[in-house]
Parts: C-alpha cells; structure tokens; sequence
C-alpha cells in the first residue's frame, strides 16, 4: 500500500509529505476555519436543494443562489490557502 500501512493511512494523518523534497506540510488555522465554513455553506445547499425536490415550494432559487455563493467561497478559499512546515 502506497504511502501508510492498513493501521496509518495517509489520509488520516495530519500532515500530507512533499513528494519532491519529503519534508512535512499542512495548512494554517485560517485555511481549516475556512474548511468549516464550506461544510456549512455545503449543508445549507443541500437541503434547499432536498426542500425544493420533497416540498411544493419553489426553492431552486434559493438553491441555486446557495450553489454559487459556495462555489464563489471555495474559490476564495482556495486562494488564500497556505501550507506551513508540520513539526513533530
């Protein structure tokens, strides 16, 4: 198995490796607090997009206006994303 054994996965450690130089990286605070935000924002598109689809209500606007204020937030939020060096 490429990168982590079956009790490691590379997925679930903290910290991801360089490929070019092996050093250490993860991303800053900011950058996981504006992970948080994307779940929500996530969250809320979900379920106007769940309400428009089960109940009467026309709530493919607000679905749609939820969609694209998350696709325009994780954007930003890739943008200002910045790693720094993961120290044991």
């Amino acid at each position: 198995m490429r990168g982590g054994s079956l009790l490691s996965p590379p997925a679930l450690k903290s910290y991801r490796v360089c490929p070019d130089c092996q050093s250490k990286y993860t991303t800053d605070a900011c950058t996981k607090k504006r992970g948080l935000l994307i779940a929500l924002f996530a969250l809320i598109t979900l379920a106007l997009s769940a309400a428009g689809h089960f109940v009467d209500f026309p709530w493919g606007l607000l679905a749609f206006i939820a969609g694209t204020g998350l696709l325009v937030y994780v954007g930003y939020a890739l943008s200002k994303m910045t790693y720094i060096e993961y120290r044991d």
